[in-house]
């Protein structure tokens, strides 16, 4: 080999040691991007089908107080008939969760506009695996959910709407049933 030859090639191993380094730099950007934007797409995914469930659950909530009604007016008690928990007329919100389990006053309260987020956040209860408005043994989530009930006679209107943030964006989620008077 040449002197000339060998002087040539004396800074080529380092130019090709700089190219393959900024390659797999620019290869493990790529996955480390990829990897967050995973992350991110899956905790947005979570939140949505954790909001949809609580919508569902509200209107099934809803649903046990009518089922509720006919039992005790089917029992013998005059004071229910279908519907009786949600008064005829102009619809209202209901702070309704799994511990609500009769239409008596002090345990059912309805008002005419939505209420506060603060009145109407969700707790997680990590030893019963429930979500409650009640706060005591439970934690705070970043869901809101609000029961709007109209009964116009034969029919009960339910809209079910969960609220949450999630990194900053706003959500949202209302699912609405509709449930006849099929009593006699």
């Amino acid at each position: 080999m040449s002197p000339f030859a060998h002087s040539s090639r004396r800074g080529q191993t380092l130019v090709e040691a700089l190219v393959a380094l900024s390659i797999l730099t620019t290869g493990f950007i790529g996955i480390a991007t990829l990897l967050t934007k995973s992350f991110q797409l899956n905790r947005t995914t979570m939140y949505d089908t954790q909001g949809t469930y609580l919508a569902a659950e509200g209107i099934e909530l809803a649903k046990n107080l009518i089922d509720h009604d006919v039992y005790e007016y089917l029992s013998g008690n005059p004071r229910y008939s279908w519907g009786s928990c949600f008064p005829h007329g102009q619809g209202y919100y209901y702070p309704i969760d799994y511990q609500t389990v009769t239409c008596s006053p002090s345990s059912l309260k309805y008002q005419s506009s939505p209420p506060s987020a603060a009145r109407s956040t969700l707790y997680f209860n990590p030893t019963t695996h429930l979500f409650s408005f009640d706060p005591s043994g439970a934690v705070a989530t970043n869901f809101t959910r609000t029961i709007y009930v109209a009964n116009n006679g034969n029919e009960l209107d339910v809209q079910s709407t969960v609220a949450w943030t999630d990194g900053g964006i706003s959500n949202s989620i209302t699912l609405e049933d509709h449930f006849y008077n099929w009593q006699p």
